[in-house]
């Protein structure tokens, strides 16, 4: 299987480090204190000093012209990851990158292709959503497509739902995986059904992307196959987030297979998902499940299960509080 390029190279979801603030070239002048008392001859002799003084400091003080952006896109192609003090640079200045920055995606050279999708992942430009969709659509590279679906995720503006669905039918599993995980950052019911196709996907990372996709959407028509997946998918992580979808959406009938998966489940993760689903669906029958997971062994089992209890407890009383008084 081709590895995905766009964890490898972009990794733009998850592993961000901080950039530093860049200094400021500008310097505070020194001035001399004012004063009325001085003679004309003290002060052509701060005149001249000051003049003196500022002479032997202009060539530690002269400021570079900045970069233009066409001249950092020029540098993109040696970039390796996207701390890359030129992506970092371009990143900083924000939308005003834009039309500059056109010229990056219209390049020969893949590489600065591929970096100048990796600005407009931290830059959103509505402006520039057209050459996404059609470097989406039609660029032969899958390392594009795979980095324009995900740009075209960042972007906060626009319709960008239509061309991240017929993205999902890509030929390469790259593409179809960047296109569902997009999709979740933009919840779309016109995504349900092409989504539930991919629930049947041989790629475990296509399914949860799917998977969580779906679950952002909040529409009920996928249950019935989540909860296929709940109980029969071979992947730990796509249990773990069918639980959590299925809680988003609100589906009362996973209540019965959530429960089941408490005793079934090997996996912590998808255990703990399992116990934080029910909880927030409220399943009061699931109560005595949750109290013995309480002291589970694996924190993050234990705290979610605590957390579960709290909250559908809390649930409860809510709703007793609210109920009518009997006469």
């Amino acid at each position: 299987m081709t590895p995905r390029p766009t964890r490898q190279l972009l990794d733009p979801r998850r592993s961000r480090s901080s950039v530093p603030e860049r200094d400021d070239a500008r310097r505070a002048f020194i001035r001399p204190p004012a004063s009325t008392s001085r003679s004309p001859r003290s002060k052509i002799a701060l005149v001249l000093g000051l003049a003196l003084f500022v002479t032997s400091i202009a060539p530690a003080t002269a400021i570079a012209a900045e970069p233009t952006v066409t001249e950092l896109v020029g540098k993109l192609k040696d970039c390796e990851r996207m701390e890359c003090a030129t992506l970092v640079a371009l990143t900083k200045r924000g939308p005003t990158i834009w039309p500059e920055l056109a010229v990056g995606l219209d390049a020969k050279d893949e590489m600065t292709r591929f970096w100048t999708l990796g600005v407009l992942s931290e830059v959103p430009v509505p402006e520039a959503q057209p050459q996404l969709v059609a470097l989406l659509e039609f660029d032969p590279q899958v390392r594009i497509r795979a980095a324009s679906a995900f740009a075209l995720g960042s972007q906060r503006k626009g319709d960008v739902v239509a061309p991240l669905v017929k993205a999902l039918a890509d030929s390469d599993v790259n593409v179809r995986f960047e296109a569902a995980s997009a999709l979740a950052n933009h919840p779309d019911k016109r995504a349900v059904k092409p989504l539930m196709k991919l629930l049947r996907s041989p790629d475990a990372d296509v399914r949860r992307a799917a998977v969580e996709a779906l679950g952002r959407t909040r529409d009920p028509q996928p249950t019935k196959r989540l909860l296929l997946r709940l109980s029969r998918d071979g992947d730990p992580a796509v249990r773990g987030t069918t639980a959590i979808a299925l809680a988003q959406i609100g589906a009362a009938s996973a209540v019965a297979p959530l429960i089941a998966r408490l005793a079934k489940e090997r996996d912590t993760t998808a255990l703990a998902a399992a116990a934080y689903a029910l909880g927030a669906l409220g399943a009061e029958e699931a109560l005595p499940e949750l109290q013995r997971l309480s002291s589970h062994k694996e924190p993050t089992v234990s705290k979610h299960a605590k957390d579960a209890v709290a909250a559908i407890q809390a649930a409860g009383k809510k709703k007793a509080s609210s109920a009518p008084a009997k006469k």
